[in-house]
């Protein structure tokens, strides 16, 4: 086999070589597998985080509505074409709330019940944040403190909620790091990542030893011709020799150990799955079989030997410059009926407790309208939904929906009041992560003041 590399890649695939086949002995993964082994002395039991990346960019100010007199009237005024009437919204009665009056999206008819019964929480206007901000620091667009780089692009802002840092480079995600420091600890003797997409590669799951492992909504993803090719059994055997044969080169030699890694995989996954059985229905959507095969795979956590999973699933097409009315809804109800089908999925198998899905999205959206849609904007609302969950809940800082308001930055791009660290670490602590090893989820989370937001038991 020939390759040829760049030497920036070439000198990336040398390093990642290295670590994959000798991570054991290197000062930094003795680290993180000491920080896995303490994690294991804090944390007992299975646990599952299942992220819900919702691509495009979701209109905030259209999936949580203030239908308070005044303020609702504003909302309005700022996009006359695009608010929704009363009779879309389904009130809130959030627990200890005392902010304005809340709505959320009828579309979302999936989830409301689940919030009232105090298993949805919604942390508002969150966001990539380098250092905290206030509308006095964004200073008209000439910031006095740092920002993420380059607002409101789909890549960069994809990459900061990702990597958990908004200002310099990574070559990791904050899921690839969790699972860097706990898969030794809790998955000693899996075959498969505790990293897991139904989605294709995504930045959250890279880690430094941690590498994804790929699902289709189908199951695991299938090496042709290994049984067969074209007739001939003796033409598969062959391949599968070429494919996994040791090599002394080193690119060959990593090329056959993927390979390898890869058939083992799917043999182990295909295996686990065959004696999982769901009772619950699931949409036939994109979104509702990706989170079917999240729910499947945590059935076969057992078979797997995982004792600590990290899943991707992403519901793409939120990027609404026109039509935002129409088709926002049609997402929005793809999304909460496919969450609801999970959780029903998760409390029928036991597990309930111990699994928790979050939603995030690259950026909210401008509460002015453009006409029929919303521009890119910056901070926005989610949604965490599990059984450890303390939902019936707002965390954060609901916003003043104004153009002009306290948190705008610009046609109603709200500046975050909550950072994506302090989100991500709530959720990384109760996944088993403990304190002392945060910096080496989220090395910016001492700029922040709430490092535990407070939403999981």
């Amino acid at each position: 086999m020939n390759f040829t590399l760049h030497s920036h890649a070439r000198r990336l695939f040398l390093s990642r070589a290295a670590q994959m086949t000798a991570a054991a002995g290197t000062p930094l993964a003795s680290t993180l597998l000491a920080a896995g082994a303490a994690s294991a002395q804090t944390a007992a039991g299975y646990k599952a985080l299942v992220c819900i990346n919702l691509s495009g960019g979701n209109d905030q100010s259209n999936t949580v509505v203030p239908i308070g007199g005044a303020e609702y009237n504003t909302y309005v005024a700022a996009r006359p074409a695009l608010a929704l009437q009363r009779s879309q919204l389904l009130d809130l009665a959030p627990q200890g709330y005392t902010g304005q009056p809340l709505a959320l999206h009828s579309a979302l008819s999936g989830i409301k019940p689940l919030f009232d019964q105090g298993r949805v929480a919604l942390l508002a206007n969150v966001g990539p944040l380098a250092v905290p901000m206030t509308k006095a620091h964004w200073n008209n667009g000439r910031p006095t403190v740092a920002v993420p780089a380059q607002l409101t692009s789909h890549s960069d802002q994809q990459s900061a909620w990702q990597t958990g840092l908004p200002d310099r480079p990574s070559e990791t995600g904050w899921l690839g790091r969790i699972g860097d420091l706990m898969a030794a600890a809790y998955n000693p003797g899996s075959g498969v990542s505790i990293a897991m997409s139904v989605a294709g590669n995504n930045m959250l799951q890279a880690g430094d030893s941690t590498i994804q492992y790929q699902l289709t909504p189908q199951g695991a993803v299938k090496v042709r011709a290994l049984g067969d090719l074209y007739g001939s059994a003796a033409g598969a055997t062959a391949i599968r020799r070429l494919m996994t044969d040791s090599r002394s080169h080193l690119f060959e030699s990593e090329l056959s150990k993927v390979s390898a890694r890869a058939i083992s995989g799917e043999a182990l996954v295909t295996s686990a799955l065959a004696g999982v059985s769901l009772s619950t229905v699931f949409p036939a959507t994109s979104i509702g079989k990706q989170l079917e095969m999240v729910a499947r795979m945590v059935a076969a956590r057992g078979a797997l030997a995982q004792g600590r999973q990290l899943f991707f699933v992403q519901h793409g097409g939120y990027d609404f410059h026109d039509d935002l009315a129409a088709s926002q809804a049609l997402k929005l109800r793809e999304l909460g009926d496919a969450m609801a089908a999970f959780y029903a999925a998760t409390a029928a198998l036991g597990v309930a407790n111990n699994v928790t899905a979050f939603t995030t999205s690259e950026f909210g959206r401008a509460l002015q309208s453009n006409g029929r849609g919303s521009d890119h904007g910056w901070g926005g609302h989610h949604f965490i939904m599990g059984g450890a969950v303390l939902g019936n809940r707002v965390y954060g800082s609901f916003p003043t929906v104004a153009i002009g308001g306290p948190e705008d930055s610009g046609q109603g791009r709200l500046i975050p009041t909550t950072s994506v660290d302090e989100y991500a670490a709530t959720l990384t602590r109760w996944f088993g992560v403990s304190d002392a090893y945060m910096p080496s989820v989220l090395p910016n989370l001492g700029r922040f003041s709430k490092p535990n937001l407070g939403f999981m038991a």
